[in-house]
């Protein structure tokens, strides 16, 4: 216990108490015994929350807005890229300040975190109320670790699923299509060298002229180390490893053009003015090319799409796939190996049967009166 004597002859008494290695004192009492009774009670507190299974909390009044904010400029933006920063960012302006912000963590129910995704469901894809459904549920974990919650009030909503897509790749004679019609676009190398080796778009964007090599494997391969986006260059990829990923004979073809026209610029796709891509972009001039092959509209992300699912369809393997795409879980490599529908009727064979196997299957009548034939045609 802590004594102080003022200038005025008081005396007065603080004690402390600790919760981990965090220590909490005590308002300042006149009296000793008052400052012994807060410590009992809040021992007394401790122990009935931990007789219920709960953690000590540490009850202030802690507003959802502020608490959010000081997650975002500390913590995420330690941890965390410029790009997700950004977007974890508007997140929080665009959809849960406007319904959070006037409460303290304690009042976040359940209830209210249902609204706001029902309420989103009429406006945005589910992918999109997925990720506010992430940002939601890290502001609320960290506040549990920080025993500013006894409960997680969003544990029993579940994580929402992003849509299903189809037919986002193009199959041999799209692919055909849309590059004979854009053979003169100045991005046209990027999209033949996106489709014929999977890279992510931000691979793609950083691309230099130094982890191109010629002379390995049958007709070269490329180091992919670096990762380029609207903040610029880093030095890692998505997954923060590298990988070397071949070249077929008709890449090498047309980088060993665009290495002779090569000026200073290191990287390997160029705008007019011999700037590098602007990455910003892509997409939309990935839609105009679109427009004028007259094919199916796909992302500058499903070139890479486009890729695994022919890779696949052309009878690659599904683990030297997971090799070139970079991807550390087989599970991701799994949605990216899609089929076409014409592809998948081929299997059809290998589900029939022969014609005189077909004669010695048992049929079985589904009357409940011919029980007992039935379980002696399958016995015998």
């Amino acid at each position: 216990m802590e004594t102080v004597k003022r200038k005025d002859g008081i005396i007065r008494y603080r004690e402390s108490y600790y919760v981990g290695n965090k220590k909490i004192r005590s308002p300042w009492f006149t009296r000793k015994t008052d400052a012994k009774i807060w410590k009992s009670r809040l021992q007394t507190e401790k122990l009935s929350m931990l007789a219920q299974g709960e953690h000590y909390i540490n009850r202030r009044n802690v507003n959802f807005r502020e608490y959010a904010h000081e997650w975002l400029h500390s913590h995420v933006k330690t941890n965390c890229t410029p790009k997700t920063f950004s977007s974890y960012d508007s997140i929080l302006r665009i959809h849960l300040y406007p319904k959070f912000e006037k409460l303290d963590l304690t009042e976040v129910t359940e209830k209210l975190a249902m609204e706001l995704m029902n309420s989103l469901k009429t406006s945005h894809k589910a992918s999109v109320i997925k990720n506010i459904w992430i940002v939601l549920r890290a502001v609320i974990n960290k506040a549990l670790r920080e025993k500013l919650l006894s409960f997680n009030p969003i544990e029993n909503i579940k994580k929402p699923r992003p849509d299903l897509k189809k037919d986002n790749f193009w199959v041999k004679s799209e692919i055909i299509q849309f590059l004979l019609a854009n053979k003169s676009d100045q991005l046209y190398p990027l999209y033949f060298v996106g489709i014929h080796t999977g890279l992510r778009p931000g691979e793609l964007y950083a691309l230099k002229w130094d982890r191109v090599d010629f002379s390995s494997g049958q007709y070269g391969q490329l180091d992919v180390t670096r990762s380029r986006d609207r903040y610029g260059l880093k030095e890692t990829t998505k997954t923060g490893l590298s990988r070397y990923v071949p070249i077929t004979l008709e890449t090498r073809l047309l980088l060993l053009n665009l290495f002779k026209k090569r000026i200073n610029n290191p990287y390997i796709f160029l705008e007019n003015d011999g700037s590098e891509v602007d990455c910003i972009h892509v997409y939309r001039r990935l839609q105009k090319a679109q427009k004028k092959a007259g094919v199916k509209h796909i992302t500058v992300h499903d070139l890479r799409h486009t890729f695994a699912s022919n890779y696949m369809m052309n009878g690659g393997d599904i683990f030297e796939l997971q090799k070139l795409l970079g991807h550390t879980d087989i599970k991701m490599t799994m949605r990216y190996a899609h089929l076409s529908r014409k592809h998948l009727q081929k299997s059809i064979q290998f589900m029939e049967m022969a014609n005189e196997e077909i004669e010695n299957v048992p049929v079985l009548d589904p009357r409940e009166s011919n029980r007992e034939e039935n379980l002696l045609m399958l016995g015998s």
